[in-house]
């Protein structure tokens, strides 16, 4: 995959970076993915379902409640503001750099080699964890509810292995099938969502309907309020997981950008109206037992709709599978990409001859969700798991995206000068910089980093000692001469860009 800087107009020094996905001159034939097989629907649901709309109302409403006071919807609007800020400045990148690497192809072309590489060593403590992470998560959930409820439940560790196993199938067989299961997927789980909401509203707890939840002035305090925006952050990212489906989607310099933001303004509509429809339901002055309930959603369920409370269950299981495949979907597209770079290990880079997905990654993604789900699942339980990979991928999260708003000013600063922006390419980008570095903080208040007690204090700790062995193999490579691997992601070719691709910019 070559970047081909071109001149952005006749006689302009700027220039425009055009990712062409054809293999390099000591590539293997049959290495590209099927280019055009996605279109809008498909690449907003990728951006949707990787942000996950059930299972972020489920594992985030009650805690952020339990902070911030009724005003929870508060709580998501200011964190959906700060992740769109995020979302607008990779939709700057998209429309100049189109390749299967997501923000270690953004931050290789753009800044230098060793900054995408380092950016993608901490963008593994995100996707490639999660799926594990998820499996392991949902699986003990389903078996926790369903022996409380009817005595009985699928061992965890049962799902876990069928889930993967059907995930890996989908994931294999073609970016089209697999698409089109998230999309039906996550219109189901949204689905169920909004008219639970609506069952809320029509039969409101405790306090009736009111517009309370949208009231500053009735948040616990000003402090629960900021550590409640700072939980929501977790449950808006994915929106970023477009990016990495470049080479698959049909005009993707005009369709990647569209999808970011279209997935980012849904679910800060979704958010708002789902908790705010169920903190109705269940009753803004008895929210205390919706607090301290060990499992309010699904209790909410039972009260409104009695034995079809299951399907929030549904929901929750759409979701889950819809965020495995988004998320595998994403992670195996940065590790192909990085495979036909040279970066990571060349048979990475390799494709089925038939449905024309990167199959060797899809199968280390699995042999990675195996170690982290049953591996860690054993030391701190498959409940525990959730919420230690949720700190240490948030905090990984923060860095790589601080890399691409800085991407955004270095590249329009440096290389777009005449379509440069104030508050586009400089204002927006640092407010939401600072804005992620102080959830960084806050994420880790109050944990006892230096002398670590619980497993979630040891997450930090994890993310630190990653951090410090990327800069040790970054300088480690630069000082033994051992990097042509890493400046062969920055190769470029001048040549004009693609006609269509012009039109669309």
């Amino acid at each position: 995959m070559r970047a081909w800087p071109v001149d952005s107009r006749p006689g302009s020094a700027e220039r425009k970076y055009v990712v062409a996905s054809r293999p390099e001159a000591n590539q293997l034939p049959g290495t590209e993915l099927r280019a055009g097989a996605l279109h809008l629907r498909e690449v907003v649901m990728q951006g949707v379902t990787h942000i996950a709309p059930a299972i972020g109302v489920i594992t985030s409403l009650a805690f952020i409640a339990s902070v911030s006071g009724v005003v929870a919807p508060i709580a998501f609007v200011i964190g959906g503001v700060i992740c769109l800020g995020i979302a607008v400045g990779l939709t700057q990148l998209a429309k100049q750099v189109n390749g299967a690497g997501g923000y270690f192809t953004y931050v290789s072309r753009i800044v230098n080699a060793r900054a995408g590489f380092f950016t993608a060593w901490i963008y593994f403590l995100y996707d490639p964890l999660a799926l594990g992470m998820l499996l392991a998560w949902f699986g003990a959930t389903f078996e926790n509810t369903t022996k409380a409820q009817y005595g009985w439940g699928l061992p965890w560790w049962a799902f876990f292995f069928i889930g993967l196993a059907l995930l890996t199938f989908l994931t294999v067989r073609g970016i089209k099938i697999s698409s089109q299961t998230v999309v039906l997927l996550g219109l189901g789980e949204i689905a169920i969502f909004i008219v639970l909401a609506f069952f809320g509203l029509f039969n409101p707890g405790k306090g009736g309907v009111n517009l309370s939840p949208f009231n500053p002035g009735h948040s616990s305090s000003l402090s629960g309020l900021y550590l409640g925006v700072v939980f929501t952050i977790l449950s808006f990212s994915g929106f970023e997981s477009v990016a990495p489906l470049a080479e698959e989607t049909d005009k993707p310099r005009r369709n990647l950008p569209r999808a970011i933001l279209i997935s980012v303004a849904v679910m800060i509509v979704f958010y708002i109206f789902v908790t705010w429809g169920l903190e109705i339901g269940w009753g803004t002055g008895n929210l205390h037992k919706f607090i301290s309930s060990p499992d309010p959603i699904f209790q909410l369920g039972r009260n409104l709709w009695g034995s079809a409370w299951v399907l929030v269950m549904l929901a929750l299981f759409n979701s889950i599978m819809a965020n495995c495949i988004a998320t595998e979907n994403a992670a195996t597209r940065v590790f192909f990409a990085m495979g036909r770079a040279g970066v990571l290990p060349g048979w990475l880079g390799k494709v089925h001859p038939k449905y024309k997905t990167p199959v060797n990654a899809i199968l280390m993604q699995t042999a990675i969700a195996i170690v982290v789900g049953i591996g860690l699942s054993e030391l701190i339980g498959p409940i525990n798991i959730f919420y230690f990979i949720g700190l240490a991928l948030t905090l990984g999260l923060i860095f790589v995206y601080s890399a691409g708003n800085f991407s955004v000013f270095w590249l329009y600063r440096r290389e777009l000068r005449r379509q440069f922006n104030v508050a586009m390419h400089l204002l927006i980008p640092l407010a939401t910089t600072v804005a992620l570095f102080w959830v960084g903080w806050k994420s880790i208040q109050g944990l006892n980093i230096t002398s670590p007690h619980t497993y979630l204090d040891w997450a930090p700790i994890m993310v630190f000692s990653w951090f410090i062995i990327g800069i040790v193999l970054v300088l480690i490579l630069s000082r033994t001469g051992h990097e042509e691997w890493l400046t062969r992601a920055t190769r470029t070719l001048e040549e004009p860009a693609l006609a269509d691709e012009a039109t669309h910019q």
